[in-house]
C-alpha cells in the first residue's frame, strides 16, 4: 500500500514538472521573439562610465550644452517654471561652475539657481544664501527662483545653507525636484519632440542621456511592453485569469516550488556537463599538444594547463570555468604582480605583444599574468597558441 502512495505521488510530481517545463518553453520561446524584435539598446555613458556614477558637475555640463538649443530652453523652463513669462531671445546660461553655482539661467524676468544633488552631494555652509545674494546684485527678490535637484527623491535645503531670512525671501519661489521623477521624464518629452532629420546630434545625445536616467533609476522603457506581453501570456499559460485571488496565489505559489526544484536539478546536471566539456577539451590538447615538452594536468575537473618557471617564477598556463564562461591565463602559482612587478610585467608583455590576438581582461587579480574570456568553441584553440607560446619562449622552463 505504500509501496502505490509513494508511486502515485512520485507521477503527480512528475507530472506537474512536465506542465511546468512547458510553460517555462513556450514562454521562453515568447521571450526570445520579444527580445529578437526590439530596437538595438546600448547605454553609451554607462558603458564609458564602467559601473561609475556621473558627479553632480558632469550632470550639470550636460544640461548646460543640451540648454544650448532654444527649443531645448523653452521646453525646460516651460516644465520647471511654467507660471513664468519671459522673452525667449533674453535667455542667458552661464558655463556650470562659474560662482560656483551648479548652474545658472538668466532672463528678462527670472534668474534661476539650479542646485544639483543627484548624488546627494553634501551641503555647504550657507551655500543658498551666498548664491541668492549674487542674484540680488542684478535681479528684484521676487524675480529669483531656486531649483533643488534630489536623485531619486525631493528635498530641501536645510539651515545649514538656507537661512530663514533667504527661505522667506524666496517663499515658493524655491523648487524641490529629482534627476527619476522629473529630470528624466523631461528628457524623454524633449527627445520625443526633437526630429531626427533636423537635429540628429541633438536627438542622439538626448536618447544617450535618456537611457542613462533609465538603467540609472530602472525607470520603464522599450523592455516594459515586452515585459507585460510576457506577463499576459504567463497568466493564460497557468489559467490563473479567472480564478479567485486565494486561488491565483496558490497556483503561482506551486509553480515556483516546481521552478526551484527544476532549477536545483538542472544545476546539477549543468555541472556534470561542464565537466565533461573541459574533459573533452583537456584530452584534445594533449593530443595536439603531443610535440611539446609540456604534462597537462587537471584539476576539480574544471581545470587543466600545465606549470613552468619563467625567470626562476613558478607560474600555470591553464584553462579554466568561472560560472559560464571559460577563460584562459596564466597565474603565479606562489607570487604576484606585487611581489615580482618585473616579471608579470615582461612576461606578459611575451603574450600581449605576440601578434596572436591575446588581449588582457582588466579586473584580472594580482595573481594573474594575463587572463581573458573566451567563447567556447575557441577556448582550446586558444590554450594551445599560448602554450605554444610559452614553450618557444628561451625564458621559459617547462616542469
Amino acid at each position: 500500500m505504500n509501496n502505490i502512495s509513494i508511486l502515485q505521488i512520485s507521477n503527480i510530481i512528475e507530472n506537474s514538472l512536465k506542465e511546468t517545463i512547458k510553460t517555462i518553453r513556450k514562454i521562453s520561446r515568447k521571450y526570445k521573439d520579444e527580445i529578437s524584435a526590439l530596437p538595438f539598446e546600448i547605454d553609451i555613458l554607462g558603458e564609458a562610465l564602467h559601473s561609475k556614477t556621473l558627479y553632480e558637475t558632469a550632470h550639470c555640463r550636460i544640461l548646460y550644452r543640451l540648454l544650448q538649443n532654444k527649443d531645448v530652453q523653452e521646453s525646460f523652463i516651460r516644465h520647471f517654471l511654467p507660471n513664468v513669462d519671459y522673452s525667449r531671445g533674453s535667455i542667458q546660461i552661464p558655463y556650470p561652475d562659474r560662482n560656483r553655482i551648479d548652474l545658472t539661467i538668466k532672463s528678462d524676468s527670472f534668474f534661476l539657481i539650479i542646485e544639483n544633488k543627484v548624488n546627494g552631494a553634501e551641503e555647504q555652509e550657507k551655500q543658498i544664501d551666498r548664491y541668492v545674494h549674487i542674484a540680488q546684485q542684478t535681479y528684484s527678490n521676487d524675480e529669483i527662483y531656486i531649483l533643488y535637484l534630489g536623485g531619486e527623491s525631493n528635498a530641501l535645503p536645510t539651515e545649514f545653507s538656507m537661512s530663514f531670512n533667504t527661505r522667506q525671501l524666496v517663499n515658493d519661489r524655491i523648487i524641490s525636484k529629482n534627476y527619476k521623477d522629473d529630470i528624466a521624464s523631461w528628457v524623454v518629452s524633449i527627445y520625443n519632440e526633437i526630429e531626427f532629420e533636423a537635429q540628429p546630434l541633438l536627438k542622439s545625445a538626448l536618447l544617450s542621456y535618456k537611457t542613462y536616467l533609465e538603467k540609472k533609476y530602472n525607470l520603464p522603457n522599450q523592455y516594459t511592453e515586452m515585459n507585460n506581453k510576457l506577463d499576459k501570456a504567463l497568466i493564460e499559460a497557468l489559467g490563473v485569469e479567472s480564478v479567485s485571488l486565494e486561488e491565483k496565489i496558490n497556483i503561482i505559489e506551486d509553480e515556483m516550488d516546481n521552478i526551484d526544484k527544476i532549477q536545483e536539478r538542472l544545476s546539477e546536471i549543468l555541472e556534470e556537463y561542464k565537466m565533461q566539456l573541459v574533459s573533452s577539451w583537456y584530452e584534445r590538447c594533449i593530443e595536439d599538444l603531443a610535440d611539446c615538452d609540456i604534462v597537462l594536468t587537471m584539476n576539480d575537473g574544471y581545470e587543466f594547463g600545465f606549470n613552468f618557471q619563467y625567470r626562476n617564477v613558478d607560474f600555470r598556463c591553464c584553462v579554466a570555468f568561472d560560472d559560464d564562461k571559460p577563460y584562459w591565463g596564466i597565474k603565479g602559482i606562489t607570487e604576484t604582480s606585487i611581489s615580482h612587478p618585473k616579471i608579470f610585467q615582461t612576461l606578459q608583455a611575451l603574450v600581449l605583444n605576440s601578434n596572436k590576438g591575446f588581449h588582457n581582461f582588466e579586473n584580472n587579480p594580482k595573481e594573474w599574468v594575463v587572463s581573458d574570456y573566451e567563447p567556447k568553441e575557441g577556448i582550446v584553440e586558444r590554450f594551445k597558441t599560448l602554450a605554444r607560446l610559452v614553450c618557444a619562449s628561451e625564458y621559459c622552463s617547462i616542469e
